[in-house]
């Protein structure tokens, strides 16, 4: 609304505009708005464990469009939430609406559903009008839509009103950052591009642990292709795993530190199951590079082998980085800003 009534007072300030012209900016603007949703505020968690059930509340009020007073009826509040696709939040998030005048359950809308005034999905739109956040990859987010089971009544009587948004969902299995975002609206009117019958707000980036795959941070900036390259695909650790550096690709399109060198070493730590950490960074034949061509440095290792394990001992996780012969130059993955991991993508 704030928005719209700076607009419609700077319009109403020129001056060649005519009576007629401005009485009908005024119809249109006064059709255009019709009523006006705001998220004040909103509580959500920045960690949780894979598999966990969190909490959300987004503080919301619902007010009278001013240049359209007295308009009455009900209409079908509609919430947006962006989460990652692999968390599934249409089936696994849980929604309400709840205020002293006002209350209602929220269902998923059908996949698909078609936003009243563009004629398009509603996940497509706000893709489209809102993006995914700071997401780096958005074909890893969605926008799932839940409508109000229950109508609410916008007579101005009523109005303003003050509730809150609740929302429980089942965060993914995958150990991942990401940010989280919020949309409210109305099922009657769709999305305006230029109208604040609507809100949205981003949340924070939270992250994920305890769960299946390397730690994949969706928040920060996008990693270099190939870096740092594990094969094959799948593995587990007792399989020969074979390391590809290329230190051409670094941070913002550069090169990393070690690009031209002469030589190359991995600097590995593997974590057991029961906490035990063993690390291997003695710049040996053991842990030496090969160079292949153009900046790309190779490495075949057996973990059992490299860290001295016996048949019983089980890893966890390794984390590694790569270094010069005098350790003075280090490359780590630059999108955490600490030492590239690896899990085993089965047992």
């Amino acid at each position: 609304m704030r928005i719209m009534s700076l607009l419609l007072k700077k319009v109403l300030q020129k001056q060649f505009w005519s009576p007629v012209a401005i009485s009908g900016i005024v119809v249109f603007i006064a059709f255009f708005l019709t009523r006006c949703f705001d998220i004040i505020s909103f509580e959500q968690p920045e960690t949780a464990t894979a598999g966990e059930t969190i909490s959300i509340k987004l503080d919301i009020e619902v007010l009278e469009d001013k240049f359209n007073p007295g308009n009455v009826g009900g209409t079908m509040p509609v919430v947006g939430f962006l989460a990652p696709k692999s968390w599934n939040a249409g089936e696994n998030t849980v929604m309400n609406i709840a205020s002293e005048v006002y209350n209602s359950t929220m269902s998923p809308m059908i996949e698909g559903a078609i936003e009243g005034n563009g004629g398009k999905p509603w996940s497509e739109t706000l893709t489209f009008m809102y993006g995914t956040g700071e997401n780096y990859d958005p074909t890893k987010m969605e926008w799932v839509m839940f409508m109000a089971d229950d109508p609410y009544d916008h007579n101005p009587a009523y109005l303003p009103i003050y509730g809150t948004v609740n929302i429980e969902t089942v965060v993914g299995p995958d150990n991942i950052t990401a940010q989280l975002g919020y949309f409210i609206g109305e099922n009657d009117n769709g999305i305006w591009e230029l109208n604040e019958n609507q809100d949205f707000r981003l949340g924070n980036c939270i992250e994920i642990t305890g769960g299946t795959g390397a730690p994949i941070n969706y928040c920060g900036p996008e990693p270099a292709p190939g870096t740092s390259v594990i094969s094959p695909d799948v593995f587990s650790y007792n399989d020969l795993l074979k390391i590809t550096f290329n230190a051409s690709l670094g941070a913002n399109e550069g090169v990393t530190k070690l690009s031209g060198a002469s030589f190359v070493y991995l600097c590995a730590e593997a974590t057991l199951n029961d906490g035990t950490t063993i690390s291997v960074c003695d710049m040996s034949d053991k842990t030496a590079l090969n160079f292949v061509g153009n900046d790309i440095w190779e490495i075949t290792i057996w973990p059992k082998d490299i860290f001295s394990l016996n048949s019983a001992d089980q890893i966890s996780m390794i984390t590694y980085n790569f270094q010069d012969q005098n350790g003075n130059n280090i490359v780590r993955d630059f999108s955490t800003g600490e030492d590239f991991t690896m899990f085993a993508s089965c047992q």
